[in-house]
């Protein structure tokens, strides 16, 4: 019970990501292209889906490793393009955005640790 509701809990951030990324491709889409990414409207949809899935995936036993890799994958380039605090001046959004990179490396980090569990 306890392992189902922490996975639960785990996966509503992607549900939630990927909603986004469904509902708004070209917005995510242009992002990524101003940051020299190029991801086209479709792609973002493609990956919020992915992602949606995923998250859901990560509630079935023996699809729950794969699962966790896919999101794994998804991280990294969604805070390089998303969470630039490099570029910011502004010290509060600076630090908002520095606080997203880690909570992302931190969701990395269990996304990984999913994958390596039985």
């Amino acid at each position: 019970m306890l392992k189902t509701l922490a996975l639960l809990a785990f996966g509503a951030e992607f549900l939630s990501g990927g909603m986004n990324q469904v509902k708004r491709p070209e917005h995510y889409a242009g992002r990524a292209q101003a940051v020299g990414v190029p991801a086209s409207a479709d792609f973002v949809r493609g990956c919020g889906m992915a992602m949606i899935a995923a998250a859901i995936c990560l509630q079935i036993p023996f699809l729950r490793r794969p699962a966790a890799l896919v999101l794994a994958a998804l991280l990294p380039p969604i805070t390089y393009i998303g969470h630039r605090y490099w570029e910011i001046e502004d010290p509060q959004q600076r630090s908002t955005q520095l606080t997203q990179v880690f909570k992302n490396t931190t969701m990395f980090g269990g996304a990984l640790f999913i994958a390596a569990s039985k």
